[in-house]
């Protein structure tokens, strides 16, 4: 029976690594149709279940995963539309990291279970200026050891 190791997600990119079994495998996500390749793309953000079944065709073994789409621009004028910058997924997964800063490498926002790692684009109670602010984000996705980083900017574009 093959094992999965690890699962790799690079934005809407997963990655399924398994061993032992008897190879090939095949692989699904979502209990869709089964294909060689261990690469999914274009995976939307939310819930998912990836599936690998051995060349002997035994019961597949499966993964749950929670795949975090990312956003690049909030618009924090109360109208209810991309408000907040939303991470709560982060919530399902082990060892979440998020912290955004500024400009000039101050750390302005750091993420945890009480502001459920969604930032409404404000530092210290106040609207941050218009600008350009760096994020830092990792996890561990649960029963695995392999530690996903992603870093990158973030557009705030308030009504000053």
């Amino acid at each position: 029976m093959p094992t999965i190791t690890n699962i790799e997600s690079k934005g809407s990119t997963i990655t399924v690594n398994v061993t032992g079994g008897n190879p090939p495998y095949q692989y699904a996500i979502d209990n869709n149709n089964y294909q060689s390749s261990n690469v999914f793309t274009n995976v939307k953000g939310g819930d998912h279940i990836v599936y690998v079944k051995s060349a002997d065709n035994c019961d597949p073994v499966s993964a749950t995963i929670n795949v975090i789409e990312l956003y690049n621009v909030i618009t924090p004028n109360g109208d209810g539309v991309n408000d907040v910058l939303n991470y709560s997924a982060l919530l399902k997964k082990e060892e979440p990291v998020l912290q955004i800063y500024d400009r000039y490498g101050k750390l302005i926002f750091a993420g945890d279970k009480n502001n459920r790692y969604s930032w409404d684009g404000k530092a210290f109670g106040r609207e941050v200026s218009t600008g350009t602010f760096w994020y830092i984000m990792k996890w561990k996705e649960p029963g695995f050891a392999t530690v996903t980083e992603y870093s990158g900017w973030v557009l705030v574009k308030n009504r000053d």
